[in-house]
């Protein structure tokens, strides 16, 4: 096993949806590598977005992000109507959810109606994760679940393309919780 222990580094970038680069030499010193160059093994992480990535022997690879966000009760009245991005569109990538979960911060009334949330790509046919969360009647947080059963026809992961959390099937009635979701995720070359 060969290892190499000179000039490694953890990089960071605080501007959003910056990826990691391949240089175009193998020496940093030569005047040709640009701030998001980085070497085999070296690691990167964008501090704006949540994601760590790193560089093996096919090019840079998204070792994985998270994301967490409060949605208002307000906001969750028309999670179907105005969906709420999760995670911006990062170009060449899809953005492929490895868990997910919601809390719940119980208030007076639970949503009715229409309850289930559902992790979806801007302009996919399917969700990759969706679940009956919303009818809860206590503070409890619980998992969104992998129900991505796409046919021959259907999409699930878009390049380029926003995640969102949207209501399923329509907006919720009644309800007056705030809810807060959590979610990890992975880039992948699309």
């Amino acid at each position: 096993m060969a290892t190499q222990d000179s000039r490694i580094k953890i990089k960071r970038s605080t501007i959003t949806a910056t990826v990691p680069t391949v240089p175009s030499s193998n020496d940093h010193t030569d005047g040709t590598w640009i701030a998001t160059d980085i070497y085999k093994g070296e690691l990167f992480f964008n501090q704006a977005d949540g994601v760590l990535w790193s560089r093996d022997d096919n090019g840079v690879v998204c070792l994985g992000g998270s994301v967490s966000l409060t949605i208002a009760s307000a906001d969750v009245l028309t999670l179907n109507t105005t969906p709420i991005t999760l995670v911006g569109a990062v170009s060449g990538y899809a953005i492929e959810v490895v868990s997910a979960s919601v809390k719940v911060d119980f208030n007076t009334t639970p949503y009715a109606t229409y309850k289930a949330v559902e992790l979806i790509c801007n302009g996919a046919d399917v969700a990759q994760y969706s679940n009956d969360v919303l009818g809860a009647t206590l503070t409890r947080t619980a998992l969104i679940n992998k129900p991505a059963y796409p046919t021959d026809g259907q999409t699930v992961l878009i390049s380029n393309a926003d995640l969102q959390i949207q209501a399923q099937g329509g907006d919720p009635t009644a309800g007056d919780s705030d809810i807060t979701v959590f979610v990890n995720y992975r880039l992948i070359p699309a």
